[in-house]
């Protein structure tokens, strides 16, 4: 190349140094900008042509410059993957978290007036009845009062523990529809890098953000991403991006999500379950695919001839065990039976867990009180005739059949005095009698068998304080393994994101010190248009004179 073809040389390395210059100009002005990628620009030796057939073996070559190939953005494509799994446990753990929380903030009483204080409370009256005066219309409205409290006690939980659910509910209807229109959103966004990607636009900008979008995502369910090419003829492919639900009992990539321009629909069942629509395109038409048969043809009508159509992904509902993340978690709290679940399947503690927990304390209290005051020690029925007072201490608000936590009540008969506590089972007993309140008394402090949903299982033996203290206790245990599991995913999480930012993000003293190196070789660059200038000047001016 003669020395016309140097200037060339120098003015390609201006324009590269320049263009460097600027790429790092963005860098640095985009640094605290959430979801940018660091940029470099690529570049390659720029080749004219190969060896000429008449090349004279001693001619020198040194090249012909440097050409600009694009803009790419660093990424570790492995770490992308590896900070989507973290998050995805994260998001678990975080949802199960706050959901036990706000169960806790219902059933914690520890150092207030609940339940427990109440039981006490209880049996403590029962101590008085007994110390002083049996039968007497005092210490019987004692007992009454203090009954009464804690049935209202144990309404007010009910209550509020329903009202926890039906808030959980509505905000788990709100996530599913978030995660909807994220995966729209990231379609959209699919539509646009893909017009770019035949113009020949990188689209840096749109691939940032939807890496932010798939950041996410990653936290409500667990999601393999895959990049493909799409063959559009001519010999031009494209990128094409694919999303797809991992379902946790296979560990394998499951419903499709997201297929480069065509997404899927999601909402919420009435059983809490998530329905994944087939496959659609951006009009909400269903993507749709001849129907083979067994020789691999198209099936046709007999009677029209058309050809038969069928849904070409036609996907289906994440049921419990198939999701992972803060969907599958919220589903949990609001769905968790734990040993209460007549099939046994459902082992995760939720709202309805506590919630039966609470119902089986209540009936299991009322039916033993009522018990004691309408039976005598060998079961038999007393007869309010002849034992007066007798008669059932508890029953339900509604009236309906079944006492539970919600509806548990004094009976209208021991509110308007016709029913009472009755101090012994004999007839004829002297008026200082106490055999039953002394059974009363021992009912506190004896061991109760609460079974599950399953026949002949037993939840807790124990006594009434001792199943309520067990209910705080295994949501105690449940909090403290949460939250391990949640530090120990978002330690891993942040690991894995600071070595993301070791790749992607933008380090000031490494573009500083890229924007000397650019601007030290743009000045070399030009200076050596200059020298260029100077010999052609003495060539052309000087030579000769």
């Amino acid at each position: 190349m003669g020395s016309f073809g140097d200037f060339i040389i120098a003015r390609t390395g201006m324009m590269s140094s320049q263009m460097a210059l600027n790429i790092t100009g963005q860098n640095i002005s985009n640094i605290n900008t959430p979801g940018y990628t660091r940029r470099a620009l690529d570049q390659q030796t720029f080749v004219v042509n190969g060896s000429g057939l008449y090349r004279s073996s001693s001619t020198v070559y040194a090249g012909a410059g440097v050409m600009m190939n694009g803009v790419s953005q660093l990424r570790d494509p492995y770490l992308d993957i590896r900070f989507r799994n973290e998050m995805s446990g994260v998001g678990s753990a975080d949802s199960l978290l706050a959901g036990m929380e706000q169960i806790n903030s219902v059933i914690n009483d520890v150092g207030i007036k609940g339940i427990t204080k109440q039981f006490q409370d209880l049996l403590d009256k029962f101590g008085k009845l007994n110390a002083n005066k049996v039968g007497t219309a005092e210490f019987d409205n004692l007992i009454k009062n203090s009954a009464q409290s804690l049935c209202q006690i144990f309404n007010l939980a009910a209550s509020k523990l329903q009202d926890v659910k039906d808030n959980y509910e509505t905000k788990y209807k709100e996530e599913v529809g978030n995660v909807d229109t994220l995966i729209q959103n990231i379609r959209d966004i699919n539509e646009q890098i893909r017009k770019a990607d035949i113009n020949g636009d990188s689209a840096l900008e749109l691939r940032d953000k939807r890496n932010t979008l798939l950041d996410e995502l990653s936290q409500y369910m667990k999601v393999d991403i895959t990049y493909d090419k799409e063959d559009l003829g001519a010999g031009v492919e494209i990128e094409k991006l694919t999303i797809k639900m991992v379902d946790k009992s296979t560990g394998k990539p499951s419903y499709t999500l997201v297929d480069g321009i065509n997404s899927a629909n999601i909402e919420m069942n009435d059983d809490y379950s998530i329905n994944v629509s087939a496959l659609k395109d951006r009009n909400g038409n269903v993507i749709q695919t001849p129907k083979l048969g067994a020789d691999g043809k198209p099936e046709t009508d007999p009677v029209t001839g058309a050809v038969i159509m069928v849904d070409a992904v036609p996907n289906g509902d994440i049921t419990e065990g198939m999701g992972y993340g803060a969907l599958e978690s919220m589903r949990q709290i609001l769905t968790g039976q734990g040993e209460y679940s007549v099939n046994g399947e459902n082992a995760n503690k939720g709202i309805p867990y506590y919630q039966a927990s609470l119902d089986a304390l209540a009936k299991t209290f009322a039916d033993a009180m009522n018990r004691l005051n309408t039976q005598d020690a060998n079961g038999t029925a007393l007869d309010p005739n002849k034992i007066p007072g007798a008669g059932n201490l508890f029953e339900t608000s509604d009236k309906t059949a079944d006492i539970t936590a919600a509806n548990i009540s004094i009976s209208d008969e021991w509110r308007n005095g016709t029913v009472s506590i009755v101090a012994s089972t004999q007839e004829n007993a002297p008026s200082d009698a106490n055999d039953n309140i002394l059974r009363f008394q021992a009912l506190f402090s004896q061991n109760i068998s609460y079974e599950g949903g399953q026949a002949g299982s037993v939840i807790y033996n124990g006594t009434f304080e001792g199943f309520y203290a067990n209910m705080q206790g295994v949501l105690g245990l449940d909090i403290q393994a949460t939250s391990s599991m949640y530090d120990t995913y978002a330690t891993a999480a942040d690991d894995l994101n600071n070595s993301r930012d070791g790749v992607s993000g933008v380090d000031l003293n490494e573009e500083g010190v890229n924007m000397m190196q650019y601007q030290k070789a743009f000045a070399a660059s030009c200076r050596m248009v200059t020298a260029l200038d100077e010999l052609m000047d003495q060539v052309i001016n000087r030579m000769g004179v």
